[in-house]
């Protein structure tokens, strides 16, 4: 089955009456399939998202692309800098994101 499709249809609200068993269902396989990622998941270029493993709390739902790779963890900047990891450029004077180097296991691949 197409993932539109069932997106459409959850939309649609076809599975209304089993949307917490769905909640369940994809919360339990998003903690088996973190806890199975390694670095070799994830490359250059990789668009990711913080998700709710992520001691910093307004980090959660921030999005980031991969730039580097450190033995185990994975080097980000973030597409909305924020918080303490927003940097100002002295000579442009924009805000840009500082690198972030993280564990795999707090970053979701988009």
């Amino acid at each position: 089955m197409d993932i539109d499709v069932i997106i459409a249809s959850v939309n649609a609200g076809v599975y209304d009456s089993s949307l917490t068993k769905l909640k369940e269902a994809i919360e339990d396989r998003l903690t088996a399939s973190r806890s199975e990622r390694t670095i070799n998941d994830y490359h250059i270029g990789d668009t990711v998202v913080f998700n709710s493993l992520t001691g910093t709390r307004y980090m959660v739902g921030q999005k980031a692309t991969v730039v580097s790779k450190k033995q185990k963890k994975v080097v980000v900047k973030l597409v909305t800098p924020t918080g303490r990891f927003a940097r100002v450029n002295p000579i442009t004077r924009d805000v840009e994101s500082a690198l972030v180097t993280v564990p795999v296991a707090i970053i979701d691949l988009v």
